[in-house]
């Protein structure tokens, strides 16, 4: 078995989330969604959401395989929420 980590991404979208680009910043990786998730608030406050060309930013805690999947061009961040919690069910 291997290990899921878990990464944190910040997305600049549009303010439905549905049209969102991946914010270039260093991808930072966690042992657990709960160490992820309390990195949120200060991914938030970096430099990088800060000068983000985009009306919203969103930070988004991802298995490594959901980063793979959606790291690339415009995304859907409900999407990403759907396959989250369609894993966890699992």
């Amino acid at each position: 078995m291997s290990a899921v980590l878990f990464a944190l991404a910040l997305f600049g979208c549009s303010d439905d989330a549905t049209a969102c680009r991946r914010l270039d910043m260093p991808v930072h990786t966690y042992a657990t969604r709960a160490e992820c998730t309390a990195e949120m608030d200060e991914a938030l406050d970096s430099e990088a959401a800060m000068r983000a060309d985009a009306p919203t930013v969103y930070a988004q805690c991802l298995s490594s395989r959901q980063l793979a999947a959606f790291s690339k061009g415009t995304v859907d961040l409900n999407r990403i929420n759907d396959m989250r919690l369609a894993s966890a069910a699992n």
